[in-house]
């Protein structure tokens, strides 16, 4: 397991560059490995950054 720590701006832009991908991939019905990757990415920074708030 890889642990990063990244300021909230960095996870921000990190979190919309991930959501870009998979609106992408979603518009072109991609399901390659990417995907469950990126959705576990998502969810991760998604928990992380609600409990910042």
């Amino acid at each position: 397991m890889v642990y990063l720590e990244l300021e909230r701006i960095e996870a921000l832009e990190l979190m919309g560059m991930v959501l870009a991908h998979l609106s992408d991939a979603q518009a072109v019905g991609d399901l390659s490995p990417r995907v469950p990757l990126l959705m576990a990415i998502r969810d991760k920074l998604a928990d992380e950054l609600r409990g910042t708030l």
